[in-house]
């Protein structure tokens, strides 16, 4: 596959850029496992459980195979630094890169929406509990917060034409 990188991306992103993204994504993440919390079967909070786990999974294992083993930042530190995590785990261009694609679009649907609906339903369950209005309105913020941050980081990444999570195309 041929790719048309943005020349006038950045070559490498900080590390302390880096590890601040990915504190941001513990938090989110975080927000949306105790907002669900809520929901529990015999005092297990099944719901956040089953959400980490996908998250984690996604995230660290599926989407770094099939997205970052393609990428110019692969062993690179990215805005995420996720590229270097990728080289540790996967040889390049090991992964199916349109596949990546259409998890990722998946996997960040998930990753808002089902926190909100799940926060909705304790809502209601727990008689409107301040505690969870206010993790879904945290989560809510949260939620425009990585977009902004998202779509800020893709303005100056190299493979902003070419990525399918890309949302600065143009």
């Amino acid at each position: 596959m041929k790719q048309k990188l943005y020349d006038k991306g950045k070559e490498k992103y900080s590390l302390a850029s880096a590890v601040g993204q990915n504190l941001f994504f513990v938090i989110y993440f975080a927000v949306a496992f105790i907002g669900m919390s809520f929901l529990q079967i015999n005092n297990i909070p099944i719901a956040s459980i089953i959400y980490v786990a996908f998250i984690g999974v996604m995230l660290i294992f599926v989407l770094r195979k099939h997205l970052c083993t393609h990428c110019f930042y692969y062993g690179k530190i990215c805005n995420t630094g996720w590229g270097k995590l990728a080289a540790c785990l996967f040889k390049k261009n090991s992964g199916n890169y349109e596949l990546g694609g259409k998890l990722a679009s998946i996997t960040w649907m998930l990753a808002m929406f089902f926190p909100i609906i799940g926060m909705v339903i304790a809502l209601i369950l727990n008689w409107f509990s301040i505690t969870i209005t206010l993790l879904l309105g945290a989560f809510i913020i949260l939620s425009v917060v990585n977009f902004s941050i998202h779509k800020k980081s893709c303005v100056k990444c190299k493979m902003r034409f070419v990525c399918p999570g890309s949302i600065a195309k143009q």
